[in-house]
C-alpha cells in the first residue's frame, strides 16, 4: 500500500499538515521531524541497499497514495518499529520467553514478591509491573493516535479494494472473541453473529454450541462422512480419509 520511494517527492510541511488532520494527537508531527525521516529514506536509497525497503515494485501504477501519505506511513512504519521494540521488553520481564511468557501454559516460571522482603531482586515487583504498565500505556497510544488512523487514511484511497470475493462477501461469521470474563460469552468485545446473503442490517445470533447453526463439510477436502455430505459439528467432526 505505500511506496517508501515516492516519499522522497514528498513536502514535508504538507506531510505534517496531513498528519496534524487524520491525528492531530500523535506528538511526532513537525515538518522538521517528516524532513529527517525523509532524508533518513533518501540515504537508504541512495546506498543501494534498501534492507527492509528492499524488493519491492516501487514504480508499480497500482500505488496510490501521495508522496505525502507515503512519507508519513513510513515515518510511521519506523515508529512502529521503535515501538515493538519497546514491547518486547514486557516479555524480559515475565519470563525472557516469546509466545510462551510465564503467565501462559508452557511457560517459564519467574518468582513474584511484590513488596516484600527482598522484592528488589524479584523479577516481578512493583516496579516491573509499573514498567509493564507504561509499555502497554505507549502501545495503546500507538494503535490510538497511528495505526487505526493510519489504516482508516489509507483505505480511503484503495477503495476497490474492498470488493471481497466469493461467499465472503455476503456471508460472514464471528464466533466472538475477546472474552472480558473467562466462560461468559455474553461479556466479548467482539460478539459473535452472522451476515447472511449480503443483509448487513441484520446481525443473526450465533449459538456456537448449536450443531444446526454450526457444521462442518468435508465436500471439497480429503476427508470423507460415514453421512456422506451431511454437515457436522466440529466437536462430531470425523477425520476418515
Amino acid at each position: 500500500w505505500v511506496n517508501p520511494v515516492n516519499a522522497l517527492k514528498a513536502d514535508p510541511k504538507a506531510t505534517s499538515a496531513l498528519q496534524q488532520k487524520i491525528s492531530s494527537s500523535h506528538p511526532l508531527s513537525s515538518p522538521g521531524y517528516f524532513r529527517d525521516v525523509q532524508t533518513r529514506i533518501k540515504k537508504f536509497i541512495e546506498s543501494g541497499q534498501l534492507g527492509l525497503f528492499a524488493n519491492g515494485y516501487w514504480s508499480n501504477p497500482a500505488y496510490k497514495l501521495p508522496p505525502e501519505a507515503d512519507l508519513m506511513a513510513v515515518a510511521h512504519y519506523l515508529e512502529a518499529l521503535d515501538m515493538q521494540k519497546e514491547i518486547v521488553k514486557i516479555h524480559t520481564i515475565f519470563g525472557g520467553k516469546n509466545p510462551h511468557p510465564n503467565f501462559m501454559v508452557g511457560g517459564v516460571p519467574c518468582a513474584i514478591n511484590l513488596d516484600g522482603t527482598g522484592s528488589s531482586g524479584a523479577p516481578v515487583n512493583m516496579t516491573s509491573l509499573n514498567f509493564v504498565l507504561e509499555r502497554i500505556r505507549e502501545a495503546e497510544a500507538f494503535i490510538k493516535n497511528v495505526y487505526i488512523p493510519d489504516v482508516i487514511a489509507i483505505a480511503t484511497l484503495y477503495k476497490d479494494w474492498l470488493y471481497g470475493g466469493g461467499l465472503a462477501a455476503s456471508n460472514v461469521l464471528s464466533y466472538g472473541t475477546h472474552t472480558v470474563v473467562p466462560g461468559d460469552k455474553s461479556t466479548d468485545l467482539i460478539p459473535a453473529g452472522a451476515i447472511i446473503n449480503g443483509n448487513w442490517d441484520e446481525i443473526h445470533p450465533v449459538d456456537v454450541r448449536n450443531p444446526d447453526e454450526i457444521q462442518e463439510f468435508v465436500d471439497h477436502s480429503w476427508y470423507q462422512y460415514a453421512n456422506g455430505a451431511k454437515g457436522l459439528h466440529p466437536w462430531d467432526g470425523e477425520t476418515e480419509a
